[in-house]
């Protein structure tokens, strides 16, 4: 790869991050239509169809002999005159532990907002991730596993490399889009299988003090798929309700739809 890049020199370029389960990335196709989509945003063309790319994201996963695989399709300007630059890299992925779903993880707030939709469609994923990287050095310094980013009006937006969702009652939330958060492949899948578990669904603006009053809230994304969250800057979430004694109890919509969401990704991975 040249040094004079554009995606190296300026972050000129855009990605798809898919999960391999077992040798078969998850709804490739629609990271990948993704990927086309934000590619003719930034006018660079895509130098080989997407299905030819989905059938290279398999092949990858597949050797990486994991279950579950970390497969990332970036495309860059390239440098000037020699076109763009495709690449795919392919790893065994690291995914949170047994005692993370069970028992949940701590978040944190972080200074750095979320980019609006006005400024930049927040629904793809370009190589400037410069704001993100900003916000991960924070949530490791306070010794999180994730941190909560907050829009340009205060409101709740989302994780720093995932989305949120809060459970209050029968009612499923998420922040809605114009809050610069993503349009995650995972997010949408969760907003698919919402409906067994809650009588209403809702994406809108969303107050960071639901958090107090919420029985649940979790993160969602290619690598977490369905994550409990326990602690919101050392809060416990839903201590206002009272907190019962087993993991299971105090997760169960989470874990509900966490298995539900393996539950779908088997029939299609298998299929």
């Amino acid at each position: 790869m040249s040094v004079l890049d554009q995606g190296y020199l300026l972050g000129d370029g855009v990605f798809a991050t898919m999960r391999g389960y077992r040798g078969v990335c998850f709804r490739a196709e629609r990271h990948l239509a993704e990927l086309q989509r934000a590619a003719e945003l930034f006018g660079i063309e895509l130098p080989s169809p997407p299905q030819e790319i989905a059938m290279l994201a398999n092949e990858a996963a597949r050797r990486t002999g994991s279950e579950n695989a970390y497969v990332r399709v970036t495309l860059t300007r390239g440098a000037a005159g020699n076109g763009p630059t495709l690449s795919l890299i392919a790893r065994p992925m690291d995914v949170p532990g047994d005692a993370d779903y069970a028992n949940g993880v701590a978040v944190v707030s972080v200074r750095p907002r979320r980019i609006p939709p006005a400024c930049l469609d927040g629904s793809i994923k370009t190589t400037s991730y410069a704001v993100q990287v900003l916000a991960r050095r924070e949530v490791t310094t306070k010794s999180a596993a994730e941190g909560i980013m907050y829009a340009i009006d205060g409101a709740l937006a989302c994780g720093t490399m995932a989305n949120l969702f809060v459970v209050v009652g029968d009612t499923l939330l998420t922040p809605s889009l114009d809050s610069g958060c993503r349009a995650g492949i995972t997010r949408s899948v969760i907003l698919e299988l919402a409906s067994r578990f809650f009588e209403r669904v809702r994406e809108e603006r969303l107050e960071p003090s639901i958090l107090d009053t919420a029985d649940e809230a979790f993160l969602t994304s290619t690598r977490v798929e369905c994550l409990p969250i326990a602690t919101v800057d050392g809060t416990p979430v839903g201590r206002a309700h009272g907190r019962t004694s087993t993991s299971v109890e105090r997760f169960e919509r989470t874990h509900a739809l966490r298995q539900a969401f393996a539950e779908l990704v088997r029939r299609e991975t298998s299929s």
